[in-house]
């Protein structure tokens, strides 16, 4: 089996009127280690009352980039990762960040980012969260929140990777069966993708974007990610919410 992955990050108009660089990152691509082929997809929301928010959300996907891809190398296996081993990885990219803040002299909370990771082969997935955004799976035809996006204390707050607490706002979740379709995407795409009031995925939302990317030939021409960029930036979406906007999708095939 292998994977097709298509991810795309624009900025919002929030920041855009501004003159200010969106503050979203993203990660995501498959790769083949020995006979099986893995999908990899992280997102990271920077806070949009911080300075380095998007610097942020840049470390935290590339630490937990290059610890999954360790993990995997070694031993070939999303079941023997553990909830630990996530738990030291969050550990330490919250520490990358610390080091840069206290590098440039500044805060920690100048960085504040929320964090979406997904990893999954061809029989196991393990997923974890902390903050909003959202992980959304296709189990047996319907499409499901992994983890439903976590709220602060207050209205429009919601919980970070700089947090001290961040190893108690942190979601962690495992699957035996690898879902087929997999979309993580920041809060920017919320109103859009989730129904609040039934706390369940939209699936007409879902379904048209992943068949188009199923269709995609998927060769050298291929400009699926410009055509989801292009998506992201239509004015009835971005009507919806302006702030940035991040979606990776996932087809297994």
């Amino acid at each position: 089996m292998s994977w097709k992955v298509a991810a795309s990050s624009v900025t919002g108009s929030s920041h855009a009127n501004r003159g200010e660089s969106g503050q979203d990152f993203c990660r995501a691509g498959s790769l083949r280690i020995a006979d099986s082929e893995y999908f990899i997809g992280l997102v990271a929301d920077g806070a949009g009352s911080t300075t380095d928010g998007g610097r942020g959300a840049e470390i935290a996907c590339d630490s937990l980039h290059a610890f999954i891809l360790d993990a995997l190398r070694q031993d070939g296996s999303i079941a023997a990762i553990t909830d630990e081993m996530v738990r030291t990885w969050v550990t330490a990219a919250r520490d990358a960040i610390s080091a840069e803040a206290q590098g440039k002299g500044k805060r920690i909370r100048d960085y504040a980012c929320t964090l979406l990771g997904a990893v999954a082969g061809d029989s196991h997935a393990l997923f974890f969260q902390i903050g909003d955004g959202a992980i959304v799976i296709r189990v047996d035809g319907a499409y499901e929140t992994v983890f439903w996006p976590e709220q602060g204390e207050y209205a429009n707050t919601t919980f970070f990777l700089s947090d001290e607490t961040c190893q108690d706002t942190l979601s962690i979740a495992h699957r035996d069966a690898a879902p087929d379709e997999i979309a993580l995407f920041s809060d920017g795409i919320q109103n859009l993708a989730l129904s609040f009031a039934q706390k369940q995925a939209h699936a007409g939302f879902f379904q048209p974007l992943f068949a188009a990317l199923r269709n995609d030939p998927a060769t050298a021409f291929s400009d699926f990610a410009g055509q989801l960029k292009r998506f992201l930036l239509r004015n009835d979406v971005s009507a919806r919410s302006d702030d940035d906007k991040t979606l990776v999708l996932a087809v297994q095939g």
